[in-house]
């Protein structure tokens, strides 16, 4: 489990979000105006791993590419990273007022509590537009059909990242003409929610497998079922062959429709630092693995582990320090603590 190098063959295409990532975490320094972005945490992921990927976002103008050069050396083709011709937020912030609990709001408060000096950068920021997405027209963020060159479109797997709605819906019609085969999707705020419910058909319809954390799974749900087995059992019902339930105590749920089965991989016990970039990275890890014999918790195992590296440190790059040798003993490790539900 190496880094790649530049002459290693492509495995897979990731879409996501490039954004300047503004932390507090809850007992470590500040990160400010740095490299974060799904994208950025599941490419890293997939790299620590031995993986290359093809790289598809919009970015703003001012954006630094130069953030990406590590990746770049990695032989991660950033050739689909566009510009977008109109400007957007590209900022994130999260305030951790305990190791585990990220708040979005008004960054304002949460500098002045911890005696910070504000960055005059995050002046302005308004968390709210993320909270929703429309059904049908694109925002300047959001990814086109000619975001993708045809030479991506012969990769054969792929996985997208929380997105909005539009770019989800767009992208899974575009991979799903080519070679991919297998396709993995991270839900999103933004939609997962009862107003969506006609519309999860048709997004979940040609998923190998579908990655949603408790509270969206609750959320969609709403006034329908609490059942958590039950819900992962209709979503995959629409067509994913696997449903993972991400859960706040870190822990993984995996439902396999063909087997029927149900089966639990806890959080690997890490040292937590930020948690910020854990789901992304462990999609990256899923993504990975899975493809290497098609076994669903092999994937759910490793994407824990990259997940575990991801809270001990912060920044998408922090990935890509975790040694080999540490890497597959949290595996064999979370290999024995498996448990069937």
């Amino acid at each position: 489990m190496a880094l790649p190098s530049a002459d290693q063959p492509v495995n897979a295409l990731l879409a996501g979000r490039l954004q300047r990532e503004y932390l507090l975490p809850f007992s470590h320094p500040p990160r400010l105006n740095q490299l974060g972005g799904s994208l950025a945490y599941s490419a890293a992921a997939l790299a620590a791993w031995g993986g290359r990927a093809n790289l598809v976002a919009r970015v703003n103008r001012s954006f630094p590419l130069q953030w990406l050069e590590r990746l770049a050396e990695l032989g991660f083709d950033l050739g689909a990273i566009r510009t977008a011709e109109e400007p957007f937020d590209d900022r994130f912030f999260a305030a951790y007022r305990d190791p585990l609990t990220p708040s979005y709001e008004n960054p304002l408060p949460f500098f002045a509590e911890r005696a910070l000096e504000f960055p005059p950068d995050l002046l302005g920021y308004d968390p709210a537009p993320r909270r929703f997405c429309s059904k049908t027209t694109p925002s300047a963020d959001s990814l086109r059909v000619m975001d993708i060159p045809k030479s991506f479109m012969e990769t054969p797997a792929a996985h997208l990242c929380a997105l909005d709605f539009v770019s989800h819906k767009t992208l899974i019609s575009v991979l799903k003409a080519g070679m991919t085969s297998t396709l993995t999707l991270r839900a999103s705020d933004c939609y997962m929610d009862p107003g969506f419910w006609q519309e999860m058909g048709a997004l979940l319809a040609d998923l190998t497998a579908f990655f949603v954390t408790e509270a969206q799974a609750l959320k969609l749900f709403q006034g329908r079922s609490v059942d958590i087995w039950g819900i992962a059992g209709e979503l995959s019902a629409y067509g994913p062959e696997y449903v993972v339930v991400n859960r706040p105590d870190g822990s993984a749920w995996l439902y396999d429709r063909a087997n029927q089965s149900r089966q639990i991989v806890p959080a690997y016990p890490a040292r937590l630092v930020c948690p910020a970039g854990a789901l992304p990275a462990f999609d990256g890890g899923f993504l990975l693995n899975y493809r290497k014999d098609y076994d669903p918790l092999e994937g759910v195992l490793c994407g824990q582990v990259s997940a575990s590296f991801a809270q001990e440190g912060v920044g998408p790059y922090y990935l890509l320090d975790a040694l080999p040798e540490l890497m597959t003993a949290r595996l064999e490790a979370l290999r024995y603590q498996v448990l069937p539900a």
